[in-house]
C-alpha cells in the first residue's frame, strides 16, 4: 500500500496475527497422523500415487479448519468435537480416496473413511487431556484475561475460571465504572474506564477479554471493543438471557455460562489476506479489458471541455483514517477546491454536462478508481470514501460512523448496493457499512460484486 498521511486525531490501524485463534499444536498432529496414514495406505503404490494421497491430505486440514475444529477453545472436550468431526472427515477421506482410485470398491473407500476419523478422534482424546493437564499445572499456559462487567455474572466468570483452571484462563483484571459487592469480594483488580478498553488490554497484555453484563448500556462498549479488532485478543460475550441459549457451533463455554465468540474474521483470517490478492488480480485484468471504454471516456470528456482536466482527484478517508486521492472522469465543471471539498451535493445543476450526465448515469466516471485498488488506496468491496469535511461531522454526530474504517474502503459495497449513496441517510450508511465489517465472508464480497454489476447494467449505480 501506497504511504498516505493520516489525518489529525485518526488511528491507525496495524494488522497482527492473532495467536490464540487457531490450535496449530492439534493441526500439526493431524497432518503427522493422516500423512502416516497416506503412506501405510499407499505404501504399495507409485509416487504419484502418494503424491495424490499428500494433497489430499492437505485438503482435508482445510475442510476441517473451514469446518472450525481447529478454531483454539476454552472448553476442551474431544466428544463435543466428535459429530462434526465425523461428518467432515468421513465424507471428505472418503470421497478423496475414491477419486484417488477411480472404480474403487464403496466398502474399501467407506473402510479408509472410519479409520481416518478414528485416528483423528484419538488424536484429540489423547491432544485434550494433555492440554487440560499442562492449563492445570501451570500459570503460566493459562492466558491473561480480562472481565468486562461489575455484576453478579462476572463474579461467576471469576469463580468458574478460578475452579476450573483448564479452562486455560487467568482473570487478572475486571473492568467496571460502577462494580457490586460480589465483584469486589473476588479480589480482582478493579479499574474504570469501559470506554479505553484497547489501552486497558494493551497495557496488561490482555489475551482474552470477557464482556459480561454492567450498568452501562450496552451501546456504550460498542466501540470501544471495535477498536480491539486487531489487537491479539479474543474477546466473548456472555448473551443477554443466556440461560435460555443453546450452544452453536460458534460458540464456546465457561462451566454452564455460554459465551459469544466475536468473530472478526475481517482481518483475522487467512482468507482475509487473499483479498488483496482478489483485488489486484480482477483489477489488473479490468484495466487491461476496459482499457478502450477507459480510452473512449477520456477523449468524450476532453471533447466536452478541452480546457478542463480529464481526471478529477479529491482527498479522501480510507481505513484508520489515511488520506488518499480518489480518482474519477471528471462529470462537472470545475470549481475551487475548497467549494468542491465542502459542498455536499452540487448546488449548481448546470454544472453536470451530457457527457457528465451519461458516465455518472451509468457509474463510467468511477472507472479511474481501479487505479486507486491497485495502488492500494482502496478494496473492490468495502465503504464508500468520504471527503475529510463531512467525515469530521459524521465521527462527531453519528457514534458508529468512525467504526467503518476498520477496513479498506472500496469502489463498491454492502451500503452502496442497497442505496446509500449520494443524498441518503448517513446513520444508515454505517449501520451497513459495520454490519458488512462484522459479517465478512468471501460470499458476501461476491454477492455484492453481483449485483454491482446488476446496478451498474440497469443503470442506476452502484
Amino acid at each position: 500500500m501506497v504511504s498516505t498521511p493520516v489525518r489529525p486525531g485518526a488511528r491507525r490501524w496495524t494488522p497482527v496475527v492473532v495467536r490464540n485463534r487457531t490450535d496449530v499444536i492439534l493441526v500439526g498432529l493431524d497432518a503427522v497422523v493422516l500423512a502416516v496414514i497416506v503412506l501405510l495406505v499407499n505404501s504399495d503404490e507409485s509416487t504419484r500415487g502418494r503424491v495424490v494421497g499428500i494433497v489430499g491430505v492437505l485438503v482435508t486440514l482445510l475442510v476441517l479448519e473451514m469446518a472450525g475444529l481447529y478454531r483454539a477453545r476454552l472448553t476442551l472436550s474431544a466428544l463435543d468435537d466428535l459429530p462434526r468431526l465425523a461428518g467432515w472427515s468421513i465424507i471428505t477421506s472418503g470421497v478423496l480416496f475414491a477419486i484417488s482410485r477411480p472404480g474403487v470398491h464403496i466398502a474399501k473407500a467407506t473402510v479408509y473413511a472410519l479409520i481416518v476419523f478414528a485416528a483423528l478422534f484419538v488424536v484429540r482424546v489423547v491432544y485434550y487431556a494433555y492440554a487440560r493437564h499442562r492449563r492445570r499445572a501451570s500459570s503460566g499456559r493459562r492466558l491473561r484475561t480480562a472481565v468486562l462487567g461489575g455484576g453478579v455474572v462476572a463474579a461467576e466468570l471469576i469463580a468458574s475460571t478460578r475452579a476450573h483452571p483448564e479452562l486455560g484462563l487467568d482473570i487478572v483484571l475486571a473492568v467496571s465504572d460502577d462494580p457490586m459487592p460480589e465483584l469486589s469480594g473476588t479480589g480482582v483488580p478493579i479499574e474504570g474506564g469501559l470506554a479505553s478498553i484497547r489501552d486497558k488490554v494493551k497495557a496488561h497484555k490482555i489475551h482474552t477479554l470477557l464482556v459480561a453484563f454492567s450498568s452501562a448500556p450496552d451501546s456504550r462498549l460498542v466501540t470501544p471493543l471495535r477498536e480491539c479488532d486487531e489487537l491479539d485478543c479474543e474477546i466473548f460475550i456472555v448473551p443477554r438471557l443466556f440461560e435460555f441459549m443453546s450452544l452453536s457451533r460458534d460458540m464456546d463455554r465457561i462451566h454452564t455460562i455460554p459465551l459469544v465468540r466475536v468473530r472478526r474474521d475481517a482481518i483475522r483470517t487467512w482468507y482475509w489476506s487473499m483479498k488483496r490478492v482478489f483485488d489486484v488480480t480482477v483489477v489488473s485484468l479490468a484495466l487491461l479489458v476496459f482499457s478502450p471504454i477507459l480510452a473512449a471516456v477520456a477523449l468524450a470528456v476532453y471533447l466536452s471541455d478541452p480546457g478542463a482536466p480529464i481526471i478529477f482527484r479529491q482527498a479522501r478517508i480510507g481505513r484508520g483514517g489515511q488520506l488518499f486521492d480518489v480518482l474519477k472522469f471528471r462529470s462537472m465543471r470545475p470549481v475551487p477546491e475548497q467549494a468542491s471539498n465542502s459542498e455536499w451535493q452540487p448546488a449548481d445543476v448546470d454544472r453536470i454536462g451530457r457527457v457528465g450526465r451519461i458516465i455518472r448515469k451509468t457509474s463510467l466516471d468511477e472507472l479511474p478508481q481501479l487505479w486507486n485498488v491497485l495502488r492500494g488506496d482502496m478494496s473492490i468491496v468495502g465503504p464508500r470514501p468520504e471527503r475529510p469535511h463531512f467525515v469530521e461531522q459524521f465521527e462527531t454526530s453519528i457514534p458508529s460512523y468512525r467504526d467503518r474504517h476498520r477496513v479498506d474502503v472500496g469502489l463498491t459495497g454492502w451500503a452502496a448496493v442497497h442505496g446509500l449513496r449520494g443524498d441518503t441517510s448517513i446513520t444508515d450508511r454505517a449501520i451497513y457499512d459495520n454490519f458488512y465489517i462484522e459479517n465478512w465472508s468471501v460470499w458476501l464480497d461476491i454477492k455484492i460484486i453481483i449485483r454491482t454489476i446488476g446496478a451498474v447494467i440497469r443503470g442506476t449505480g452502484s
